[in-house]
């Protein structure tokens, strides 16, 4: 092997968390890193248009625009902002309506939560990391993490022969992280947890026009805010919001067996025998049209099984540190997964920025990190990151098991049913989206650092 290129920063991933993190060394420190991703640049983010969608919510939202105000314009701009947000039944019957200006809590309209395609996000992060002249490689699968000559550099080998030396390298790498499995080889990607959700995408028709005073089509009900609907019939829930160019997102959480080799993108036969498949079971379970009709012409269908474990007790060995799904794999029950991914990227820019700072030489020639700080960046990144991960990740645990035990008692689901009518009267909204979304990682950030001078 040649002598490898040396960078000072690497990122090993090119998703949100990864990119995200990017940008904010660029932002806030000057730093370019250079990310590598293991998917080729027409596959990553959803292969150019499809996918599923998420929710960004204001902790999220609130990073995006510390980096830059026109990065967050660009977001919000290929998103659509939820007016409200509504628990039901299968049949259509409400339970209760939050206040979803709560979830922007200093009223700032450009952090009010959004529903976005993956790879429309991930459009925007590349676009932006370009304008930057961020080096994205693509095609780049991570085969081994060694130590360099020197103690303070690592050296990392990919599956087609090629390295690179490192200063600083980040695993933001995903759920079964090629960089988790070099820092700790004894722990086992995340187990799958018994259920699998299917995501569909589908357009709203427009108005017939031969019939323009007739019935609206049953996905014009969906109207714009994000829907939470639980059975009493069937044992699965599901998550319903509309999204730009009269489109629908609908992600159904079903308990099975784990089958991975059925997950991911399905082919055009299989998405028409799942969604006839869906149909049937809907229609037999009472569910009402408007949650029927997106799986009548889907555009696309997704399979994945979800897994997840508490998050890691430590993040770092060296100067190889996590974040992002490769240190806490999430569920998906109260839209925390990718906000949690883009808090450790603003939590670690911050905190690099104020104790690694980029240092010029005495010539005034070069710049580099300034190192002699990183155990103390670690320190305070693994305890303002680890509880409040494993916070968020059992709250959503336990609304995902409040929505699947529905189906199995009558008792239970009164009981659920008045829990979640009597949490909204009296908060607004359900607590523990305020938990997620009011978190501002400025002053979680500032009161560690303070705290530990």
């Amino acid at each position: 092997m040649t002598q490898p290129e040396h960078v000072d920063v690497v990122i090993v991933g090119g998703g949100i968390a990864g990119l995200t993190l990017a940008l904010g060394l660029h932002a806030h420190m000057g730093v370019s890193a250079v990310v590598y991703e293991q998917a080729h640049a027409r596959d990553a983010g959803g292969g150019g248009g499809t996918g599923g969608a998420i929710g960004l919510y204001a902790n999220g939202l609130r990073v995006l625009r510390d980096i830059d105000a026109a990065l967050l314009d660009d977001v919000v701009g290929e998103g659509l902002p939820y007016l409200h947000r509504r628990w039901l039944r299968h049949d259509a019957a409400e339970i209760a309506v939050g206040d979803e200006a709560l979830l922007a809590p200093d009223e700032d309209a450009s952090l009010q939560p959004i529903g976005i395609r993956r790879w429309r996000l991930l459009s925007v992060l590349v676009r932006h990391a370009q304008q930057r002249a961020i080096t994205v490689v693509y095609g780049k699968r991570l085969e081994s993490i060694a130590k360099g000559p020197l103690s303070n550099k690592a050296i990392l080998v990919f599956s087609d022969a090629s390295s690179v030396s490192a200063s600083l390298v980040f695993g933001a790498d995903g759920v079964k992280s090629n960089v988790r499995k070099f820092l700790f080889p004894d722990i086992k990607d995340p187990p799958y947890t018994g259920v699998t959700t299917l995501m569909c995408v589908a357009k709203i028709p427009p108005p017939n026009p031969d019939a323009p005073d007739g019935p609206p089509h049953p996905l014009t009900l969906i109207k714009r805010g994000i829907h939470f609907v639980s059975s009493r019939t069937s044992k699965f829930h599901a998550c319903i919001y509309p999204l730009p160019d009269d489109e629908v997102n609908v992600q159904i959480y079903i308990p099975c067996d784990e089958q991975p080799e059925t997950w991911g993108k399905l082919s055009v036969e299989d998405m028409r025998a799942e969604s006839n498949a869906m149909l049937e079971k809907l229609r037999a379970d009472g569910w009402h049209e408007k949650f029927v009709a997106p799986w009548v012409d889907p555009e696309t269908v997704i399979r994945v099984g979800l897994r997840a474990r508490e998050p890691l007790k430590h993040w770092a060995v060296g100067n190889v540190i996590l974040l992002g799904d490769a240190a806490h794999p999430p569920v998906p029950y109260i839209g925390q997964g990718a906000m949690q991914a883009i808090e450790d990227a603003g939590v670690l820019s911050l905190l690099l920025k104020t104790l690694c700072p980029l240092t010029t030489t005495v010539d005034g020639k070069n710049s580099f990190l300034d190192l002699s700080n990183l155990d103390k960046v670690l320190h305070l990144y693994e305890q303002l990151r680890v509880e409040r991960c494993t916070s968020v990740l059992a709250s959503s645990h336990k609304l995902g098991e409040m929505n699947q035990r529905r189906a199995e008692s009558w008792f239970y689901n009164i009981q659920y049913e008045w829990d979640i009518w009597w949490q909204v009267l009296l908060n607004g909204n359900l607590p523990v989206m305020l938990k997620g979304a009011c978190y501002n990682y400025n002053d979680e950030v500032a009161a560690a650092l303070s705290e530990s001078t």
